[in-house]
């Protein structure tokens, strides 16, 4: 079996692929297996990647499965004992896959690490979260910590009220990049495919933790995310997280919780439905089709909520 196997998933992203393929080339130490798995991109992604490293291993998945499921396919086909999973959008700093292994190997009870995240110009960026909950959702839902972005529970929720200059046992760390022991993702049964993009890392973390296994934050490794780089336009970002976030209540939190959620989303939706003429007022054909596409993108997820299959756990 394989020491480690890193896996980059890409989906339109050839440039940032290809520089973060030659990081992960950089930090795979002997016995590593480099997986470059891309989604259906329409960029020349695989033709690219398989141009520059003749040792990169590529998978094309057409249907474009999602980020989890891409990893899963990659991780079934070069099993390894751990494995390092990231976004195309990530660049491994040196000594980062080394101090996240060595965590694990002095931490028996943990089953997963991820390193300290920053912007490209060196600011830190968000690493780690505690799991969300009903109230964190419906802050965020109506704006509250919007208005008041160092409120309390928010503060709590990103962890700042750890010492993050330490390492600390979190409840979930960035999906951008992480290090998890290959028998522990093949004991959970890997990402959960149905979370297509959004929570596939905090559903990873929660059902690590219910198989008794801890989630550690190593801040001496790190990483630069260009954060949102590797996602697609707003409006389907929009209608993708927010049913993968009531999935992900209806998965963890019980069908009563989920129900809230969705009626939540469904309100606030409803009332952003009805002020996009005023924010985006039609007074020309580029701001009739942006007032479209967003009109458009809310009543996919209006339709999205009123679908079982779509948010059920």
């Amino acid at each position: 079996m394989t020491d480690t196997t890193i896996v980059v998933v890409s989906y339109d992203t050839r440039d940032l692929a290809l520089a973060a393929l030659a990081a992960a080339r950089a930090a795979a130490g002997p016995h590593t297996a480099v997986v470059a798995v891309d989604n259906g991109s329409a960029d020349g992604t695989p033709e690219a990647v398989r141009a520059a490293f003749s040792d990169v291993a590529v998978l094309v998945n057409p249907d474009n499965p999602g980020y989890g499921a891409a990893i899963n396919r990659a991780a079934a086909a070069r099993p390894a004992a751990y494995l390092c999973a990231m976004n195309a959008d990530v660049i491994l700093e040196p000594g980062c896959l080394p101090t996240l292994r060595r965590f694990l190997e002095t931490h028996p009870d943990h089953g997963l690490a991820g390193p300290a995240l920053v912007y490209p110009g060196g600011a830190p960026q968000a690493s780690c979260k505690r799991f969300p909950t009903l109230g964190v959702a419906l802050g965020e839902l109506f704006g509250v910590h919007s208005l008041a972005p160092r409120n309390r529970w928010q503060r709590r929720f990103y962890c700042e009220d750890l010492d993050l200059a330490r390492e600390a046992t979190v409840d979930t760390v960035s999906g951008a990049v992480l290090l998890i022991r290959g028998d522990a993702f093949r004991r959970i049964g890997g990402f959960d495919p149905a979370f297509r993009m959004y929570f596939e890392e905090i559903d990873l973390c929660r059902r690590l933790r219910d198989a008794g296994l801890r989630v550690g934050f190593c801040p001496a490794a790190r990483a630069v995310h260009h954060h949102g780089a590797s996602t697609v336009q707003t409006s389907v970002r929009q209608v993708a997280y927010y049913l993968s976030y009531v999935r992900y209540f209806a998965k963890h939190h019980g069908p009563a919780a989920a129900a809230a959620l969705r009626a939540a989303v469904a309100l606030s939706t409803l009332g952003r439905m009805a002020a996009l003429p005023l924010k985006y007022p039609p007074l020309d054909r580029r701001r009739a089709a942006l007032l479209v596409a967003k009109e458009g993108a809310c009543a996919r997820l209006l339709r999205g909520l009123g679908a079982p299959a779509a948010t059920r756990a």
